[in-house]
């Protein structure tokens, strides 16, 4: 269970700065994505639906990132899990979409989730524009697709 924090965030409200260091040891900020809106996924290796939404995922990930002028990134928080669950997980899957891990749910906490795996995109100016709880739909990632003009 993720204890919450103050009260629920929501379409609207300023996102919380966080840092999140990946494998390689580079720290990502809210800020790296200035100028882009930002997709910041919340999954862990353990959650039967993340396991199942993130090969739908993969795609539209790595083709926003690819995108030096694109108006999307992608970041992908796993929480709650041990960076060799998440590394593994990831190899065999052949995931390559870029995140890390949020190991003690620090970052979780400030988005004050209730369940993973959650969606939240973030406009260039750090406002909340969609918070998902559950699964995007082939509909939704296709909708985010188009929107941002992902190729």
């Amino acid at each position: 269970a993720l204890p919450l924090s103050a009260a629920p965030l929501k379409v609207g409200d300023k996102a919380p700065d966080f840092t999140l260091t990946l494998p390689d040891g580079t720290k990502k900020t809210l800020a790296d994505s200035k100028g882009k809106t930002l997709l910041l996924h919340f999954w862990a290796t353990w959650c039967p639906p993340c396991r199942a939404e993130l090969p739908e995922l993969e795609p539209l990930a790595v083709k926003a990132n690819a995108q030096k002028d694109g108006k999307l990134a992608f970041l992908a928080v796993c929480i709650s899990d041990t960076e060799k669950s998440r590394a593994s997980f990831m190899k065999s899957e052949s995931l390559s979409f870029e995140g890390g891990l949020d190991q003690d749910a620090v970052i979780a906490r400030d988005y004050t989730l209730q369940a993973i795996p959650t969606s939240v995109l973030i406009s260039p100016d750090g406002i909340v524009k969609m918070f998902n709880v559950g699964m995007l739909s082939g509909k939704q990632i296709a909708r985010i697709t188009d929107e941002y003009g992902v190729q």
